[in-house]
């Protein structure tokens, strides 16, 4: 009889334990056809494709996330989460396992989390999503000229310590810190960033920024630099990002407002096209990019989505022997119907122009997952298909 009543009071301490604690597994496939106006081919002509493509909307992922109550309102919390392409099956990120996210930390109910490792910036966390470029709507063919605010969260910032409040009365704000790792130079490659969003009702506003030291330098540091990695959009003296935005509610309708700005300084190369080898800009380059974007989302009906928004962006490109102001202007459209909870089919599409960027590297259009940049100043993308959650 003790024997049972100890094997039983064994299970229920086993069973109380366990369900203190979650462990979920889980990811996201986004799979398509894509058809490209025009994409520069190796001899410099261009050439219209049809393509399959993965990640027209949201990057394929699978990822391990989990918590542990430690009682009083604290718990251990991580995330493991890796991109691959659902058309070859092999991983993103320069290869990495976990190249999406990967960090561990301390949640409090009243204090918020801490969290360290492989971490999203705070533009990404309170700004981008105010965007159709990173709200599951519209995804990187949406993004800004190569992603220069990181909307469409093209890059992660690794060694970083995140801090994220709790919800008060709507107000949510945070800051990161990601360390440079270099010995007698704490400044290289280094990052910091801070945002914040207060929902009231119907109204939604976000602010942040972010500031990346030498950007690119060598594979250690706060963002990866290495050929192998296509972390580093830029590679640059410095680069910092701010902006502002809104999104308002109106019944099945939701509009938004925003503005970001990207400056980076002596800056070297830019990652452009389907190579991770960046192209040089001849020589440091002032970089400039003030981006403006209004956006709509509208629900037809609850499994029926349209959307559709307009950006335009304002930039300036000066070094020793260039001084040019490219400008481009971007329209974007795209229907999601719902087929159940966990899937969807899409159609979307894109057109850019741009304009004043004679003499510089941005002279060719370059919609974002169109595979390249176009041979002309115009360029014309649309995708069609599949997206499944686990």
């Amino acid at each position: 009889m003790k024997r049972k009543l100890a094997l039983a009071a064994g299970v229920c301490i086993c069973t109380a334990a366990q369900a203190q604690s979650s462990v979920t597994l889980y990811g996201l496939i986004d799979n398509g056809i894509s058809y490209v106006s025009n994409q520069k081919t190796s001899s410099g002509a261009g050439h219209s494709n049809v393509f399959a493509s993965s990640a027209n909307i949201v990057g394929d992922r699978w990822g391990v996330t989990g918590a542990e109550d430690l009682g009083g309102g604290l718990k251990a919390i991580f995330k493991l989460e890796g991109g691959f392409s659902s058309q070859t099956g092999g991983l993103q990120q320069g290869g990495r396992l976990f190249g999406r996210q990967a960090w561990v930390g301390l949640s409090d109910t009243s204090y918020g989390a801490l969290t360290i490792g492989r971490q999203y910036d705070s533009v990404v966390d309170y700004l981008a999503p105010r965007s159709l470029a990173q709200s599951f709507v519209g995804g990187l063919g949406f993004s800004h000229p190569m992603d220069n605010d990181n909307f469409s969260d093209f890059f992660r910032l690794d060694n970083s310590v995140k801090y994220a409040s709790i919800d008060y009365r709507g107000l949510k704000f945070g800051g990161l810190y990601a360390f440079s790792n270099h010995a007698g130079d704490f400044n290289d490659n280094r990052a910091f960033s801070g945002g914040a969003t207060y929902n009231t009702g119907p109204l939604t506003l976000s602010a942040s920024f972010m500031q990346i030291d030498h950007p690119g330098d060598g594979a250690a540091g706060a963002l990866d630099g290495s050929s192998t990695s296509g972390d580093a959009t830029f590679h640059a003296g410095r680069q910092q990002v701010w902006g502002v935005g809104v999104n308002y509610a109106l019944g099945a309708a939701t509009v938004g407002l925003v503005w970001s700005a990207s400056h980076l300084t002596d800056a070297a190369a830019v990652n452009r096209g389907n190579s991770l080898a960046p192209v040089s800009t001849g020589s440091a380059t002032d970089l400039r990019f003030n981006n403006y974007e209004a956006n709509v989302r509208y629900l037809i009906t609850p499994a029926w989505l349209i959307a559709a928004s307009y950006t335009f962006t304002d930039g300036r490109y000066s070094n020793a022997s260039v001084n040019a102001k490219p400008r481009w202007n971007q329209v974007n459209v795209m229907t999601a119907y719902s087929l159940s909870k966990s899937t969807d089919v899409y159609l979307m599409a894109e057109y850019q122009r741009v304009s004043g960027a004679s003499g510089t590297i941005f002279g060719g259009a370059f919609i974002g997952g169109s595979g390249g940049p176009s041979s002309t100043n115009r360029q014309f993308l649309t995708s069609a298909g599949l997206r499944v959650r686990f």
